[in-house]
């Protein structure tokens, strides 16, 4: 019995070959549409290396190292994805109780299929090998080796002389190296960008801040009746798009002759960095803090627009449709200043109605006409509100589930494309909602500043490509009268 099973596995160096030019890529090539994960390159050299080191060490050995360069694949994946550098990613995998039941159930079953592909693909090598056919396993694969990571410097020569165009189709992939190169970068900003105040990042919302009279020194017991409301949208995944008609057709309804009536419309870009966190750091604060907000000093906290906005009367209000543990909300929206905080929990009992995604949680457009109602009460003090939108998370459904979606006949891109299609019309729920919040008839006079917060971060080079990977574009509404400036 013995010896059968020695026969059963005996090296042979084509299988050998085949096992580790194929098995160890399948887990991330046929769970990155599913997950909606960006992959580049077919072929991950880490899993030759370790087939090399095979022929070396032990079986056992072998197995974990397998295991282990899988998962520094997908996370690699995650974090090109999601624009998440390594460290950050480390802080955020602890959410992914809050994912929805089929993702984690897609994740589950990627995972079991990855310990079986490990335990196939050790069993095609061996350290104890006869001389001629481990000598034709090492040599083929050195080769490839060689020549494949030639491929990838070429390609990424090309992707460099490319700058902002599509990336091009690669062959290869090096996560690891990807991760370290990240880290690196992102270890930079920890040092001297990051936390830093003196490097502040520009925000709409400090454009729109120049606008009120004389903030902050202002006495508001004496001029409160001249003071605006502040309404800050960070619509997700807002990213400024190539193709001229769709980024028109996106800013569309905000030139709607009743809106012009009653506000000027300021529009233009911002740079981003990061993913949503560091959007809501760029725009309240002015900071490329991303998800490091517990590393900023309280000085540094006091500078971010709700403090200071409390400080100088305002009510601060900050609202977003997903739970609050999601990246710690809940803990840092009080250490920036504001007061009255509502996640989905609050939202959802006070009736408002859920949506589906990735990340279920309340409707944009029913927190629209929530915010509506908060900001019709006069009330003794103006109002600051930062919301932050959800229903445009990618990934999205396609079609998107909406109880009337706008027509895609706008752009050659969206009625092509269904993916960036159904990213329009749930984006565009969020413009018609913010022009139908202004047209209502308010309390007071109100600034309206809606930004985007990143890139679209779609799985697939082509779509991501359509979309500035440096800028995202915004939008303020200025109250045409009742504002001194």
């Amino acid at each position: 019995m013995t010896n059968q099973i020695r026969d059963l596995i005996k090296f042979r160096w084509y299988l050998f070959l085949l096992a580790f030019l194929v098995l160890p890529n399948l887990p991330l090539l046929l769970a990155a549409h599913p997950l909606s994960l960006l992959v580049r390159g077919y072929v991950n050299l880490d899993y030759l290396l370790i087939g090399l080191l095979s022929l070396f060490v032990p079986r056992i050995v072998t197995l974990v190292l397998l295991a282990t360069a899988i998962l520094l694949d997908f996370i690699h994946a995650v974090c090109i994805t999601y624009l998440f550098a390594p460290a950050e990613f480390f802080h955020v995998v602890r959410y992914g109780g809050l994912l929805s039941t089929t993702r984690i159930g897609l994740i589950v079953a990627a995972t079991m299929f990855t310990l079986l592909i490990c335990l196939v693909t050790a069993v095609c090598t061996s350290r104890r090998a006869s001389g001629q056919p481990r000598r034709i396993a090492f040599v083929i694969l050195l080769v490839l080796i060689v020549l494949f990571a030639l491929a990838n410097l070429q390609t990424a020569r090309r992707t460099r002389l490319l700058h902002n165009e599509t990336v091009p189709r690669r062959i290869t992939r090096t996560p690891t190296l990807g991760l370290i190169y990240s880290q690196i970068i992102y270890d930079r900003y920890q040092r001297g960008l990051r936390v830093g105040g003196m490097y502040a990042m520009p925000s709409a919302t400090s454009l729109a801040l120049n606008h009120l009279p004389d903030f902050p020194t202002y006495n508001l017991s004496a001029s409160q009746d001249l003071q605006p409301n502040l309404v800050l949208v960070l619509v997700e995944s807002w990213g400024l798009a190539r193709d001229l008609a769709l980024r028109r057709a996106l800013v569309e309804t905000y030139f709607d002759p009743a809106l012009l009536s009653k506000y000027e419309v300021l529009q233009g870009t911002m740079p981003f960095a990061g993913p949503t966190t560091s959007g809501e750091k760029r725009e309240l604060c002015q900071s490329r803090m991303g998800l490091d907000y517990d590393q900023g000093t309280q000085a540094q906290l006091d500078h971010c627009v709700p403090g200071r906005m409390h400080r100088a009367g305002y009510r601060t209000l900050a609202v977003h449709g997903f739970s609050g543990d999601f990246f710690d909300r809940k803990d840092w929206y009080p250490r920036l200043g504001f007061e009255d905080i509502w996640f989905h929990d609050r939202l959802h009992a006070a009736g408002l109605p859920d949506c589906p995604g990735p990340f279920p949680g309340t409707c944009d457009d029913a927190v629209a006409a929530w915010l509506g109602e908060k900001l019709r009460q006069p009330g003794n003090a103006p109002l600051f509100v930062h919301w932050v939108t959800l229903n445009s998370h990618l990934p999205i459904a396609n079609p998107p589930v909406l109880k009337a979606p706008i027509s895609c006949d706008v752009s050659p891109i969206t009625r092509s494309n269904t993916g960036i299609c159904s990213w329009y019309q749930l984006v565009s729920v969020v413009s018609q909602s913010v022009h139908d919040l202004a047209l209502m008839p308010l309390g007071r006079p109100t600034i309206f500043v809606i930004v985007g917060d990143h890139a679209p971060p779609f799985a697939n080079d082509f779509e991501r490509g359509q979309f500035s990977p440096t800028e995202v574009p915004y939008v303020i509404l200025l109250p045409a009268t009742g504002i001194a400036r």
